[in-house]
């Protein structure tokens, strides 16, 4: 495969990046991570508050997204999806921690050696990423009109701005102001975390 330019690479959408990612280029999955790197740990921290720890769940989030690329449904914004994952990854992680300062004993072979194994998300992890569409659709359908629907084409569908210029009829920096309105207004309603808006 023919390795894509990193000025280019820079240039896509996170969904472009995902299927360039899937079908193996290093440069797409390298993008990737570089934007998500930061916003993943922030949110990490959010719920594991300690330093090396939310690091180590970071990489494991990422390594879970490369593993399961064919799973995602590029109908949707990659932000969410991977962020799902994170959340999902630390939520995990206080478990774990939770069982072995009971009694680490009593953690089995498998349960010690899951973070390796291949990771297949159950069907309770497509649920909650269902539900977090849902959750981001309902704080979308309270923005005044003129946002819902750039709102809905960039946040929950991650439509280039270009392509919501054409598909609306209105001009790029109409589109660019919406959106970073409909963003402002979500923030104010603090249900969403916005970090992982794309």
């Amino acid at each position: 495969m023919e390795k894509t330019g990193l000025k280019r690479t820079e240039d896509e959408s996170d969904k472009n990046l995902a299927k360039l990612s899937l079908e193996g280029s290093e440069e797409a999955s390298r993008e990737l991570v570089r934007r998500y790197a930061e916003r993943i740990k922030a949110h990490i921290q959010t719920l594991v508050p300690d330093h090396r720890d939310a690091e180590d769940i970071s990489q494991e989030v990422f390594a879970k997204a490369f593993q399961m690329l064919n799973s995602y449904d590029s109908n949707y914004a990659f932000s969410t999806w991977i962020y799902t994952i994170a959340r999902n990854s630390s939520i995990d992680f206080v478990r774990r921690k939770r069982v072995a300062t009971k009694s680490i004993d009593s953690l089995s072979a498998t349960e010690e050696s899951s973070g390796s194994e291949q990771w297949v998300p159950s069907p309770e992890e497509h649920l909650i990423f269902e539900q977090e569409i849902e959750k981001i659709r309902s704080a979308i359908n309270s923005l005044p009109e003129k946002y819902r629907d750039v709102a809905e084409m960039r946040f929950i569908h991650e439509y280039a701005y270009e392509e919501m210029a054409r598909e609306l009829g209105v001009s790029l920096g109409t589109i660019k102001t919406r959106v970073r309105r409909a963003k402002e207004r979500l923030k104010n309603d603090g249900k969403l975390n916005i970090q992982l808006l794309p």
